[in-house]
């Protein structure tokens, strides 16, 4: 086995494992696979690599462990996979099936379940043994058994009112008594009254949200960072909008009551959710101290019930066909812009009314301006690396003159050692040199050609390997670098070479590459920034 063939050890523990014990553990995932592979001669010098998932949930494939290595494995970067038991690569029946019985055997990739003793290389590569499938079954029915029992646990405790959410709500604290109840938070229900206040006055959501940013109030995110070290998927200062207004508005639990069970999955392991009607909600008053009352809750609901309420629903969403594949930055609030419906398609800033920011776009950035521009970028670059290979193609023609010059004064010496030895034979034949110092000269003579042969042969090899290595180089840009005569336009191409783009006030459009290093050292001197500014 050698060092090409490619060995992933895959582990996996959900949040419920960690109660089972060590053996349970990632650390004892990890001892067990390897102790497996060093005990496997055809196993243990291969290139051994790790993926793990930490707190997920084996019920679905929606875990960047596992999604990252499926997707090396299908670029032909993984010969062999293995788990400690079927249930840490996946509890679901279907999908587990279908990637050992059909993808895997496609792929030609090997996978070892040591705890279950099953190999695909010794058994077919499926799964048509009963009692396998019988064991992806147990897992299957385990999780939706155990999906059953842990929502019945949880009703309990929202029929009884209490408050089960990781997260305190904006404006109250987890009790000191008993952490199921919400007490009065004094540093930020203030913010939750002037909120109400706002609204009972007339002010709109974007009016009261734009009044908080002016003040510099933080946000229910950045109070919630300071307080439990809660960071942001983002860099950017959050801000408030109004819709984080109108959130705060809706919210039953200011009134005193408990609000459970509002959102609901459609499939055990799902990551979409949608919001349930609100009959269908837990509610129980009276459980902690209101915030504001119902009759200012109700009359407050009139400054928001213009805004028509899609329901909530978390999950992959599908980009429009019309929009670009990377997001499209405001260059003076930093957020990301919204895309309008007008017959010309085009970005705005949602933020510009509400951040207190002189900064912000104030215009709308077309679709078709904003691909033009990347196309033209993209295409400058592409024209450079032609550029670029084409000097490199012809630079590693001919051999370095040192190295011309070093080979031939190997092949010198060479030369010199030969004759030499020929003039020990000549010595030897005449009675100069009796038998046993010729042979001795001779042999010192093999030695020192044989010596300076090995080091031509280096010196050739490594001239070879310098000619014909090309420098490491992302496949994106090694896409531009192959592909001959104009781009097209293509979705797939801008996301993955660009990370972003940053639109600014007089229509100046900046573009935030992937690869900044690589394409700041191709573009140096020749297009923009280092970041490739347009």
């Amino acid at each position: 086995m050698n060092e090409s063939y490619v060995v992933a050890e895959y582990l996996r523990i959900s949040s419920d494992d960690g109660l089972h014990g060590d053996s349970q553990s990632i650390s004892g995932q990890r001892e067990l696979i390897r102790r497996f592979i060093r005990s496997h001669p055809e196993l243990k010098n291969a290139s051994v690599i790790e993926f793990s998932d930490d707190g997920y949930s084996g019920t679905n494939f929606q875990r960047p462990g596992v999604t990252e290595l499926l997707e090396r494995t299908r670029k032909g970067g993984v010969q062999c996979i293995v788990v400690k038991d079927f249930s840490r690569f996946g509890r679901n029946y279907i999908e587990v099936g279908d990637y050992i019985e059909q993808i895997f055997p496609f792929l030609r990739v090997r996978f070892i379940s040591i705890n279950d003793a099953y190999d695909s290389e010794t058994q077919g590569g499926g799964v048509g043994d009963v009692s396998v499938a019988f064991k992806h079954l147990c897992n299957d029915y385990y999780c939706k058994d155990l999906s059953r029992k842990v929502k019945s646990g949880f009703r309990t405790k929202w029929e009884s009112g209490k408050f089960l959410a990781s997260y305190e709500v904006f404006g109250y604290r987890k009790s000191d008594n008993d952490k199921y109840k919400l007490a009065v938070d004094e540093t930020t229900a203030p913010v939750v009254r002037r909120i109400f206040d706002m609204a009972l006055g007339g002010s709109k959501p974007s009016q009261i949200a734009a009044a908080l940013n002016a003040d510099g109030v933080p946000t229910p995110l950045e109070t919630l960072s300071e307080k439990r070290n809660v960071r942001s998927w983002s860099k950017l200062r959050p801000i408030w909008t109004g819709i984080e207004i109108t959130r705060i508005l809706r919210d039953l639990r200011y009134t005193g009551a408990m609000t459970n069970g509002m959102y609901a999955v459609d499939t055990v392991g799902s990551r979409q959710a949608r919001i349930k009607p609100q009959s269908e909600w837990y509610i129980t008053p009276d459980t902690h101290e209101p915030l504001v009352t119902i009759d200012e809750f109700e009359r407050a609901q009139s400054c928001v019930r213009a805004i028509k309420s899609k329901g909530a629903k978390y999950g992959p969403r599908t980009p429009s066909p019309h929009s670009l594949p990377v997001p499209v930055r405001c260059g003076g609030c930093g957020h990301a812009m919204a895309k309008n419906n007008a017959k010309v398609m085009a970005y705005y800033c949602k933020y510009k009314n509400v951040a207190a920011c002189e900064d912000c776009f104030t215009d709308t950035m077309a679709v078709d301006a904003l691909k033009s521009v990347l196309l033209s970028s993209v295409q400058r670059l592409q024209d450079v690396l032609a550029e670029q290979k084409k000097a490199a193609s012809a630079k590693s023609a001919e051999p370095s003159i040192d190295y011309v010059k070093e080979v031939a004064s190997l092949q010198r010496d060479i030369g010199r050692m030969k004759s030499e030895k020929l003039s020990l034979y000549n010595a030897y034949s005449d009675g100069e040199l009796d038998r046993e110092a010729y042979f001795k000269q001779r042999h010192f003579a093999d030695e020192k050609i044989r010596t300076l042969s090995d080091q031509a042969d280096v010196l050739e090899r490594q001239s070879q390997q310098g000619r014909l290595a090309a420098p490491v180089i992302p496949p994106a840009i090694e896409y531009l670098q192959d592909t001959p005569g104009p781009l097209q336009y293509s979705n797939e191409l801008i996301a993955a070479l660009v990370e972003h783009i940053v639109v600014y006030s007089e229509n100046r459009v900046e573009i935030v590459w992937r690869y900044a290093d690589e394409i700041g050292a191709i573009l140096s001197g020749k297009v923009g920034t280092a970041h490739g500014a347009e």
